[in-house]
């Protein structure tokens, strides 16, 4: 899958952590210490509106990543992988994957609706320091979020990840993503499906030139505040058997 300019190497770590390195970057799974988490809050918070800063929609940063971030990280650690600038020390890339099935999911959807109505109710209080933008925010999710979401499978396992702006097209995603794949062959998957945005930058074809399908597409009027184009909240998936697995997942 990979060109010769990714030959990496890979040892053992920890509790299995994998590490690879490739063109400067170090590969590796997530360390529960406190630093990934706090660089991969800032990477979404920074990446989330169609790749810019999601401040625009709703400034209260660590919210927004805790929604986002909190159920992989204390529910799924051992399917994040982070990808490390070697010469700064700096994550720029980070994969969140779950083979929790259904059971992730609810989990996962309790998770962010008490977050979100927990924004809600405290923008009520006279003393909150939070604007208008973050209330439209939390009361879009509240009442539009589930309808303007697409159907995805039942069975198969699910993915997000998010690249340094200054990192991307240099394979970071897809060097994250094949670790990830590694994760669902072994835990007996056959499918992996994520939600993507679908906007004039990155229409459907985008995606379906990729080699993934389109299983369900829903309108989102999420930012319909702030940009002048339609955009699309996207379920694709992809067959494992699609993928090149690597010798550690075979």
């Amino acid at each position: 899958m990979f060109s010769e300019a990714h030959k990496s190497r890979s040892i053992d770590k920890g509790q299995g952590s994998r590490v690879s390195v490739s063109e400067g970057i170090l590969f590796r799974r997530f360390s529960p210490d406190g630093e990934d988490s706090s660089q991969m809050s800032e990477l979404v918070f920074d990446n989330a509106f169609l790749g810019e800063p999601f401040d625009a929609i709703c400034p209260c940063k660590h919210w927004f990543s805790d929604v986002v971030l909190a159920p992989y990280i204390e529910h799924q650690p051992e399917n994040i992988h982070v990808a490390v600038h070697q010469a700064s020390g700096r994550l720029i890339g980070y994969l969140t994957g779950s083979t929790g099935g259904t059971r992730f999911e609810k989990l996962q959807y309790q998770m962010v609706r008490r977050q979100v109505v927990s924004l809600a109710a405290s923008l009520t209080m006279p003393w909150t320091l939070f604007d208008q933008s973050s209330r439209q925010f939390a009361a879009h999710v509240i009442f539009k979020g589930e309808s303007e979401r697409p159907n995805h499978p039942q069975t198969g396992a699910h993915w997000h990840f998010q690249v340094d702006r200054e990192f991307r097209d240099r394979g970071v995603g897809a060097q994250l993503l094949q670790r990830f794949v590694d994760d669902v062959v072994a835990a007996g998957f056959s499918l992996i499906w994520a939600e993507v945005s679908s906007y004039p930058k990155k229409p459907p074809g985008y995606f379906t030139d990729r080699g993934w399908s389109i299983y369900d597409a829903k309108p989102t009027g999420l930012f319909a505040d702030h940009v002048d184009f339609p955009v699309e909240t996207l379920c694709i998936t992809k067959p494992i058997s699609a993928f090149e697995i690597s010798a550690r997942a075979a």
